[in-house]
C-alpha cells in the first residue's frame, strides 16, 4: 500500500473518532510514521486529503454497483431487495467512513468539497431512481422524486441505527422489509397526490442533467473549458424550437469522449 492510501485510511479512522476539525495534520502523519512536513509532499492540506477520500469512496461505490450481478430468476421486487442489501453491506464495510460523514463534514466555504458532495448525492439519487423504476415500473414516475426521498430517508435512518447505535440487524431481513414497505406505498399511489410535482418537468429535468454534467466535468475532465463550452452550446441548442440535429450530434459525440459523463449526455440528447 502506498503512502497516500495509508494517509487516507488513517485519516478516515481519526476523523470518525475525533471529527475533521479536531484532527490535526500532525496526528494523521504520526499515524503512518511520517513527519508533518512529509505529509505535505502527498497532500496540499487536510481538505485536499478529504477530497481524495471522498473521490476514492465514490469511485469504489460506482464500480461496485456496476459489477453487481442480479440473477434473472429474481422478481423485480427481489432484485430491488438484493440491491438494497448490497448497498447496506457496502456501508457496513465502510463503517468509519460513514461515521466520519455523519460526524463532521467541513463543506461550508469549501467549493470543491461542496461540489463533490453534491455530485455524490446526485449520483446516489439517480441510482435509487433507476432501482425504483426497474422494481415497480414506469407507472410510479409521477411519484419518483417522492419515493426516492422516502427510500433514502429509510436507508439513512437504518444506517444511523446500525452504525451510530451499533445495532446488530439482519441485512437480508432489513432489505426485504424496506422493499416491501416501498411496494406497499406504490400500491396506494392511485389514491395519493405527489408532493414534488412535475410542473415544468422538461425544463427542470434538462437543467438538472446539465448541472450534474457540469459538476462531473469540473471534477474529472482535463479539458474543462472546452467541455463546459460544448455543454453550454448543447444546452442552448436543445432549448430551441427546432434544434439543429447535426450540431446536437456533433456536440454530443464530443462530450461523450469523457466517459464519466457519457450516460448523462445521452439522457440530455434524448430528452426532447
Amino acid at each position: 500500500m502506498d503512502k497516500k492510501q495509508e494517509l487516507m485510511n488513517a485519516a478516515v479512522h481519526l476523523f470518525s473518532i475525533k471529527g475533521f476539525h479536531q484532527t490535526s495534520v500532525q496526528e494523521i502523519a504520526h499515524a503512518v510514521d511520517i513527519s508533518k512536513g512529509a505529509f505535505y509532499k502527498h497532500y496540499d492540506s487536510k481538505e485536499s486529503l478529504l477530497v481524495s477520500i471522498l473521490h476514492r469512496y465514490h469511485d469504489e461505490t460506482i464500480k461496485g454497483f456496476n459489477h453487481l450481478e442480479i440473477s434473472p430468476d429474481l422478481s423485480p421486487k427481489e432484485a430491488f431487495a438484493r440491491k438494497l442489501a448490497f448497498e447496506l453491506e457496502s456501508i457496513l464495510g465502510d463503517r468509519d467512513f460513514f461515521i466520519m460523514v455523519f460526524k463532521d463534514m467541513p463543506t461550508d466555504g469549501n467549493e470543491q468539497l461542496t461540489t463533490l458532495m453534491q455530485e455524490m448525492r446526485s449520483s446516489s439519487s439517480r441510482y435509487h431512481k433507476d432501482m425504483l423504476l426497474e422494481a415497480f415500473g414506469s407507472g410510479i414516475r409521477p411519484f419518483l422524486d417522492d419515493l426516492t426521498i422516502v427510500a433514502e430517508g429509510i436507508l439513512k435512518e437504518y444506517m444511523l441505527t446500525i452504525i451510530v447505535e451499533n445495532r446488530q440487524l439482519s441485512i437480508e431481513r432489513l432489505s426485504h422489509f424496506i422493499a416491501s414497505s416501498i411496494e406497499a406505498i406504490t400500491m396506494q399511489l392511485h389514491s395519493m397526490d405527489a408532493v414534488i410535482t412535475g410542473d415544468d418537468e422538461d425544463v427542470i429535468s434538462i437543467d438538472s442533467l446539465v448541472a450534474a454534467i457540469e459538476i462531473k466535468i469540473k471534477l474529472h475532465s482535463k479539458n474543462t473549458s472546452e467541455m463546459l463550452g460544448s455543454l453550454e452550446l448543447l444546452h442552448r441548442e436543445l432549448q430551441e424550437e427546432n434544434p439543429r440535429e447535426f450540431l446536437v450530434d456533433a456536440l454530443t459525440d464530443y462530450l461523450r469522449q469523457e466517459k464519466q459523463i457519457e450516460k448523462e449526455v445521452l439522457l440530455l440528447k434524448n430528452h426532447r
